[in-house]
Protein backbone atom coordinates (compact mmCIF):
# COMPACT_ATOMS: atom_id res chain seq x y z
CA UNK A 1 0.00 0.00 0.00
CA UNK A 2 1.54 3.25 -1.08
CA UNK A 3 1.56 6.07 1.46
CA UNK A 4 2.31 9.83 1.99
CA UNK A 5 1.98 12.58 3.83
CA UNK A 6 -0.05 16.19 2.52
CA UNK A 7 0.76 18.61 5.63
CA UNK A 8 -1.34 21.53 5.19
CA UNK A 9 -1.38 24.93 7.51
CA UNK A 10 -3.65 27.29 7.69
CA UNK A 11 -1.25 29.54 4.93
CA UNK A 12 1.65 27.59 5.66
CA UNK A 13 3.64 25.03 3.59
CA UNK A 14 2.37 22.43 1.17
CA UNK A 15 4.10 19.19 1.83
CA UNK A 16 4.03 16.32 -0.97
CA UNK A 17 5.01 12.73 -0.70
CA UNK A 18 4.18 9.62 -2.79
CA UNK A 19 0.82 7.84 -2.43
CA UNK A 20 -1.87 8.63 -0.18
CA UNK A 21 -2.86 11.95 1.33
CA UNK A 22 -3.53 12.69 4.49
CA UNK A 23 -3.92 15.84 6.14
CA UNK A 24 -2.17 17.05 9.58
CA UNK A 25 -3.61 20.09 10.57
CA UNK A 26 -1.81 22.35 13.62
CA UNK A 27 -1.56 20.48 17.38
CA UNK A 28 -3.74 21.56 19.54
CA UNK A 29 -1.29 22.62 22.15
CA UNK A 30 1.14 24.52 19.26
CA UNK A 31 0.96 26.42 16.79
CA UNK A 32 3.71 24.86 15.05
CA UNK A 33 2.55 22.16 12.75
CA UNK A 34 3.55 18.34 12.97
CA UNK A 35 3.81 15.88 10.69
CA UNK A 36 3.25 12.18 10.13
CA UNK A 37 6.96 10.16 8.80
CA UNK A 38 6.57 9.43 5.44
CA UNK A 39 8.74 6.71 3.94
CA UNK A 40 9.45 8.71 0.85
CA UNK A 41 11.28 11.78 1.12
CA UNK A 42 8.68 14.89 0.61
CA UNK A 43 9.05 17.93 -1.78
CA UNK A 44 8.40 20.87 -0.02
CA UNK A 45 6.31 24.00 -1.13
CA UNK A 46 8.07 27.07 0.43
CA UNK A 47 5.93 28.86 2.49
CA UNK A 48 7.21 32.50 1.57
CA UNK A 49 5.11 31.44 -2.00
CA UNK A 50 2.14 30.58 -0.27
CA UNK A 51 0.01 34.03 1.69
CA UNK A 52 -1.63 33.50 4.48
CA UNK A 53 -5.27 34.76 4.69
CA UNK A 54 -4.41 37.21 6.69
CA UNK A 55 -2.08 39.12 4.54
CA UNK A 56 -4.37 38.58 1.53
CA UNK A 57 -7.21 40.73 0.21
CA UNK A 58 -10.85 39.45 -0.27
CA UNK A 59 -10.72 38.98 -3.42
CA UNK A 60 -9.11 35.44 -4.85
CA UNK A 61 -5.21 35.41 -5.39
CA UNK A 62 -3.94 32.58 -7.92
CA UNK A 63 -0.86 31.61 -6.66
CA UNK A 64 1.91 32.00 -10.08
CA UNK A 65 2.55 28.52 -11.74
CA UNK A 66 6.15 29.96 -12.04
CA UNK A 67 6.88 29.82 -8.77
CA UNK A 68 6.69 26.63 -7.65
CA UNK A 69 6.98 23.23 -10.20
CA UNK A 70 3.50 21.32 -10.54
CA UNK A 71 1.60 24.61 -9.80
CA UNK A 72 -1.17 24.93 -12.00
CA UNK A 73 -3.82 27.72 -12.84
CA UNK A 74 -7.35 26.60 -10.90
CA UNK A 75 -9.29 28.14 -14.20
CA UNK A 76 -6.93 24.72 -16.27
CA UNK A 77 -8.63 22.43 -14.14
CA UNK A 78 -12.06 20.89 -15.21
CA UNK A 79 -15.50 21.92 -13.19
CA UNK A 80 -16.03 18.02 -13.30
CA UNK A 81 -12.63 17.98 -11.12
CA UNK A 82 -13.65 20.22 -8.64
CA UNK A 83 -15.87 19.30 -6.29
CA UNK A 84 -14.53 22.05 -3.44
CA UNK A 85 -18.07 23.65 -2.95
CA UNK A 86 -18.45 27.21 -4.81
CA UNK A 87 -18.80 29.42 -2.36
CA UNK A 88 -17.35 32.26 -4.15
CA UNK A 89 -20.14 32.59 -6.11
CA UNK A 90 -22.21 34.45 -3.97
CA UNK A 91 -23.45 31.23 -1.86
CA UNK A 92 -24.06 31.79 2.21
CA UNK A 93 -23.96 29.58 4.68
CA UNK A 94 -26.19 28.84 7.80
CA UNK A 95 -25.53 26.65 10.64
CA UNK A 96 -27.31 26.47 13.95
CA UNK A 97 -24.30 27.73 15.79
CA UNK A 98 -24.64 31.12 13.89
CA UNK A 99 -26.93 33.70 14.60
CA UNK A 100 -27.09 34.29 10.49
CA UNK A 101 -26.52 33.83 7.60
CA UNK A 102 -22.54 33.93 7.10
CA UNK A 103 -21.44 34.75 2.81
CA UNK A 104 -17.87 33.65 2.33
CA UNK A 105 -15.55 35.01 -0.04
CA UNK A 106 -12.53 33.08 -1.59
CA UNK A 107 -9.08 34.07 -0.74
CA UNK A 108 -6.00 32.47 -2.33
CA UNK A 109 -6.64 29.77 -4.66
CA UNK A 110 -3.76 26.47 -5.46
CA UNK A 111 -3.89 23.90 -7.53
CA UNK A 112 -1.23 21.59 -7.89
CA UNK A 113 -0.71 18.83 -10.22
CA UNK A 114 1.84 15.97 -10.21
CA UNK A 115 2.43 12.07 -9.70
CA UNK A 116 -0.17 12.23 -6.98
CA UNK A 117 -2.84 13.47 -8.61
CA UNK A 118 -4.73 16.67 -8.38
CA UNK A 119 -4.44 18.76 -5.18
CA UNK A 120 -6.63 21.97 -4.52
CA UNK A 121 -6.58 24.19 -1.69
CA UNK A 122 -9.09 27.08 -1.43
CA UNK A 123 -9.54 29.78 2.03
CA UNK A 124 -12.50 31.55 2.66
CA UNK A 125 -13.13 34.60 5.14
CA UNK A 126 -16.73 34.66 6.44
CA UNK A 127 -17.98 38.47 6.74
CA UNK A 128 -18.02 37.39 10.21
CA UNK A 129 -14.47 37.35 10.12
CA UNK A 130 -13.61 33.53 10.42
CA UNK A 131 -11.24 31.90 8.09
CA UNK A 132 -11.71 28.68 6.73
CA UNK A 133 -9.16 26.40 4.46
CA UNK A 134 -10.41 23.39 2.28
CA UNK A 135 -8.73 21.33 0.44
CA UNK A 136 -9.42 18.71 -1.85
CA UNK A 137 -7.00 15.87 -2.65
CA UNK A 138 -7.19 12.35 -4.84
CA UNK A 139 -7.36 9.46 -2.38
CA UNK A 140 -4.58 6.45 -2.75
CA UNK A 141 -5.62 4.60 0.37
CA UNK A 142 -9.07 2.67 0.94
CA UNK A 143 -10.78 4.29 3.86
CA UNK A 144 -9.93 1.89 6.70
CA UNK A 145 -6.56 2.73 6.44
CA UNK A 146 -7.28 6.33 6.04
CA UNK A 147 -9.24 6.66 9.69
CA UNK A 148 -6.15 4.61 11.20
CA UNK A 149 -3.85 7.11 10.08
CA UNK A 150 -5.60 10.10 10.87
CA UNK A 151 -5.96 8.55 14.43
CA UNK A 152 -2.22 8.27 14.58
CA UNK A 153 -2.12 11.98 13.40
CA UNK A 154 -3.68 13.13 16.33
CA UNK A 155 -2.33 11.24 19.50
CA UNK A 156 -2.91 13.56 21.59
CA UNK A 157 -6.84 14.30 20.74
CA UNK A 158 -9.95 12.85 20.64
CA UNK A 159 -10.94 12.00 16.81
CA UNK A 160 -14.07 10.82 16.53
CA UNK A 161 -16.22 9.73 13.01
CA UNK A 162 -19.82 10.67 11.65
CA UNK A 163 -21.44 10.35 7.92
CA UNK A 164 -22.04 13.36 5.44
CA UNK A 165 -23.67 12.32 2.08
CA UNK A 166 -23.26 8.88 2.55
CA UNK A 167 -19.84 9.21 3.26
CA UNK A 168 -17.35 8.75 6.32
CA UNK A 169 -16.38 11.71 7.91
CA UNK A 170 -13.72 12.07 10.76
CA UNK A 171 -13.60 15.31 12.71
CA UNK A 172 -11.19 16.97 15.47
CA UNK A 173 -13.11 19.55 17.87
CA UNK A 174 -9.37 20.90 19.13
CA UNK A 175 -8.69 24.02 21.46
CA UNK A 176 -6.67 25.54 19.07
CA UNK A 177 -8.88 24.44 15.84
CA UNK A 178 -11.45 22.76 14.45
CA UNK A 179 -10.68 19.97 11.50
CA UNK A 180 -13.25 17.94 9.30
CA UNK A 181 -11.70 14.84 6.98
CA UNK A 182 -14.28 13.56 4.64
CA UNK A 183 -13.38 10.17 2.89
CA UNK A 184 -14.91 9.36 -0.42
CA UNK A 185 -14.19 6.41 -2.70
CA UNK A 186 -11.70 8.74 -5.10
CA UNK A 187 -11.04 11.93 -2.68
CA UNK A 188 -10.12 13.20 0.67
CA UNK A 189 -11.25 16.49 1.92
CA UNK A 190 -9.99 18.71 4.98
CA UNK A 191 -12.19 21.16 6.27
CA UNK A 192 -9.96 23.18 8.48
CA UNK A 193 -10.35 26.30 10.99
CA UNK A 194 -8.96 28.46 13.49
CA UNK A 195 -11.76 30.56 14.84
CA UNK A 196 -14.89 28.95 12.47
CA UNK A 197 -16.93 26.23 14.91
CA UNK A 198 -17.16 23.01 14.10
CA UNK A 199 -20.73 23.36 12.70
CA UNK A 200 -20.14 25.68 10.24
CA UNK A 201 -17.51 23.23 9.02
CA UNK A 202 -19.79 20.05 8.68
CA UNK A 203 -22.00 22.31 7.09
CA UNK A 204 -19.32 23.13 4.29
CA UNK A 205 -18.52 19.41 4.31
CA UNK A 206 -21.75 18.70 3.57
CA UNK A 207 -21.64 21.18 0.29
CA UNK A 208 -19.53 18.74 -1.09
CA UNK A 209 -20.63 16.16 -3.73
CA UNK A 210 -19.70 13.87 -6.16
Amino acid sequence: MKKQLVAVALGGALVIGSGAFVYNSYAAESEVPSQVPVETKAEAIDASTAQAPTETPAETVVESSTDIEGLINISDVPAEDIHIPNLAQGASLKTAAAAGDVSLKPLNTTALKGENGLVIRQSYRGNDGKEIMVIQTESHMDEQATIESLKDSYKEEKVESTKINDHTAVYVDGQAREVVHLITKDHFYTVSSFNATLDELMEIAKKIQE
